[in-house]
């Protein structure tokens, strides 16, 4: 088929024409470029969304967040380390105050238990960590429906 053969058959489905005004055209494509531009923040904020997780703010949300995660309970002690005060040998070498937090998430069986042990400058910063850590943990079957 020649070039006039296919601009025919192209003409036929346009309606009969292969003339198409300026201004439908400029429409158009400003449309296009319109919801493309409309498209990329909101794409962006789902993406930041689904990558990080919500951060634990306060021991109320942490218990929530604990409890979901936890079903069978969990159990956590939190020491705080003034100036001074005699430190652990595993502690993370610092000059401020420390905070340690011991965990324990139980299972159903009698001997499921995990437990883990977060170094940390501040309270909410060892309740984040024992959080993330406990995230990986749990198989994707079991996760609530709700991100965290």
């Amino acid at each position: 088929m020649d070039t006039a053969g296919a601009l025919t058959v192209i003409a036929s489905y346009r309606g009969g024409t292969l003339y198409t005004p300026a201004w439908e055209t400029i429409v158009i494509m400003s449309t296009i470029l319109a919801m493309t531009v409309a498209a990329v923040p909101m794409v962006i904020h789902l993406r930041r969304r689904a990558r990080r997780p919500r951060t634990v703010r306060d021991e109320w949300q942490t218990i929530t967040v604990m409890g979901e995660l936890c079903p069978y309970g969990w159990q956590a002690t939190i020491t705080l380390y003034g100036w001074g005060a005699p430190i652990p040998d595993d502690a993370p070498h610092t000059r401020g105050r420390l905070v340690a937090l011991e965990w324990q998430r139980f299972a159903g069986e009698p001997d499921g238990t995990v437990s883990g042990r977060v170094w940390a400058a501040t309270i909410g910063e060892a309740l984040q960590m024992m959080v993330d850590d406990s995230l990986p943990a749990l198989d994707a079957g079991r996760r609530p429906g709700r991100p965290i």
